[in-house]
């Protein structure tokens, strides 16, 4: 445990950092879960306006430093492709 006023303070920070990372990177799972099921069933219409919504989650958890942008980006231009592959 922490002995200095600073260091506890940090420790305090940092947990209440980590708890909202972490529901960041869980609704980012689920809102990636949700479009991959919407691309596995071929539902081209649904998975277009998706794509919307987890786009803005994905540049939202780069905006706070909790994904890299790359990844996003990366990303976001895999489920792009699928998309496009299933509305062949």
């Amino acid at each position: 445990m922490p002995q200095h006023k600073s260091a506890k303070k940090r420790l305090r920070q940092s947990e209440r950092r980590r708890v909202v990372n972490k529901s960041v990177k869980s609704n980012v799972a689920t809102q990636l879960k949700a479009i991959d099921k919407l691309i596995k069933d071929k539902k081209v219409e649904d998975s277009m306006a998706k794509l919307k919504e987890v786009m803005s989650v994905l540049h939202k958890s780069t905006q706070k430093k909790i994904m890299h942008l790359n990844k996003a980006s990366r990303t976001i231009s895999k489920l792009q492709k699928d998309i496009s592959a299933i509305s062949k």
